[in-house]
């Protein structure tokens, strides 16, 4: 009802985006030779309950890190707001409206908790898109794609650079972090106060220190988060092999589809819609070693309705949730569309500082 037009023109915009990009990856479809072929409905089955299994695995890693960041959080309580928060993945640019609405919650459910609250979910964001560089790197060693074109060739050769930065990076960084002693600690002052770098090595560097005291949750998280994906990329093999009798092998899917997670994740459209389908669509082309009929916007958009399907969980959390539950969630809202304010009374909003992380 307080809607200004400029939040409807970008609501409207987030949304046209990636229907016109789905749009014209479905135009590109041969959907006659996808009727004619038979379809195997229980595998499209066992994708949905795999996915679930993957989902609920990101639950739980949350729950645990929130617990070493001293919070009291039940595991009951982290599939609730976990499930609202994969709702509102769609209706948010990239996959940050979820992420958000979770900090805000749990840092006013423990005042006195703020920072380890929005730095849980930043930890958890973290882990995942660490997790998600590891199976790049592990399925870029195991297929070499076969690269039609000079500039698949260039691209691909492109992402295998950045994986192998990110992840050297990454690694060096999270076990520095995790491992080391109190030199880090001096490390961390220091980076803190540098010009450009030093308000976000504050944000990241102490809560993750905390992990110093807990390495054993630190590792099973890392380990969680492989689950987590590996049940993503083993529900789009099921629901290739559900569509197509000749889909791209399952191994070649675990380098299709976190390249095509870690662009879904950019904050360019809700839920990465479109993005996702372009990616893997491009992805199908290149990289099995045999051509294969199988579409990737196909199995892209059906996985989009596993999704969805998953999402409808959160429905019923949220029309179950309290008054309190509903504010965090307009919060969240309003801290997307750039309408939160520090007006200098909370120093510490967590919307504010989980959008400047």
């Amino acid at each position: 009802m307080h809607m200004t037009w400029k939040k409807a023109a970008t609501l409207a915009l987030k949304f046209a985006i990636p229907v016109a990009i789905i749009a014209w990856l479905a135009n590109h479809i041969d959907w006659a030779q996808l009727s004619a072929q038979p379809k195997d409905y229980r595998l499209l089955a066992c994708a949905l309950a795999v996915a679930m299994i993957g989902l609920s695995l990101s639950f739980a890693r949350w729950c645990l890190l929130v617990r070493c960041q001293g919070i009291a959080l039940s595991m009951v309580e982290a599939f609730r707001l976990g499930s609202i928060g994969f709702l509102l993945n769609f209706v948010s640019a990239g996959s940050v409206g979820g992420d958000l609405f979770k900090a805000i919650f749990l840092a006013k459910q423990r005042p006195g908790k703020r920072i380890e609250a929005v730095a849980s979910v930043f930890v958890d964001r973290g882990v995942g898109l660490f997790g998600l560089l590891l199976l790049v790197a592990f399925g870029l060693m195991l297929v070499q794609p076969s690269q039609s074109t000079e500039i698949d060739r260039e691209q691909m050769q492109q992402i295998k650079a950045a994986t192998a930065i990110l992840t050297t990076v990454g690694t060096v960084v999270l076990c520095g972090l995790v491992f080391g002693g109190k030199g880090v600690d001096r490390l961390v002052r220091w980076g803190s106060q540098l010009a450009i770098v030093g308000p976000v090595v504050a944000k990241i560097g102490p809560p993750l220190r905390m992990f110093h005291a807990h390495p054993i949750a630190f590792l099973v998280s890392i380990v969680m988060s492989l689950g987590v994906h590996a049940s993503m990329i083993l529900s789009m093999y099921l629901i290739a092999c559900g569509l197509y009798s000749d889909p791209p092998t399952l191994i070649e899917h675990f380098v299709i589809v976190p390249i095509g997670m870690l662009a879904a994740a950019m904050p360019i459209t809700p839920a990465g819609l479109g993005v996702y389908e372009a990616t893997i669509e491009w992805l199908y082309r290149i990289v099995p070693a045999n051509p294969t009929s199988a579409s990737g916007t196909l199995v892209a958009l059906v996985f989009e309705i596993v999704k969805v399907a998953m999402a409808t969980i959160g429905t019923v959390f949220y029309w179950t949730s309290s008054e309190e539950l509903r504010e965090s969630v307009e919060e969240a809202e309003e801290a997307e569309d750039g309408d939160e304010h520090n007006d200098g009374d909370e120093p510490n909003d967590p919307a504010i500082e989980m959008k400047q992380a």
